[in-house]
C-alpha cells in the first residue's frame, strides 16, 4: 500500500518504527522528495494510517500506485 504525506518533515527511521509497531516485518520505504511512502505489512491501511498519524504524519493513501521500492508495482516500461 502507498500513501501520500503532507507533512513536510520526513524522517524514515520513525515512520520504520510506527509502522514496525503494528507488524514488525513491514518493510517501509520512502520517496522523501515526493513525500510517498510505500508499507509491505500484515496491517491495513486504516491502521497504517492511524499509526502514522499517531507520530504527527498526516498521510492518504494514493489511489494509483507509483513506482517507489522497484518490485510491487513495476511494470517492466521504465526506461
Amino acid at each position: 500500500m502507498q500513501f501520500e504525506l503532507s507533512t513536510a518533515h520526513h524522517d524514515a527511521g520513525l515512520l520504520t518504527t510506527a509502522v514496525q509497531a503494528l507488524d514488525p516485518h513491514a518493510t517501509v520505504v520512502l520517496d522523501a522528495g515526493r513525500g510517498r511512502l510505500e508499507v509491505l505489512a500484515s496491517a491495513s491501511s486504516a491502521q497504517v494510517l492511524d499509526a502514522l498519524l499517531g507520530i504527527g504524519c498526516v498521510a492518504r493513501p494514493l489511489e494509483k500506485e507509483v513506482h517507489i521500492s522497484g518490485g510491487s508495482t513495476c511494470c517492466g516500461h521504465c526506461g
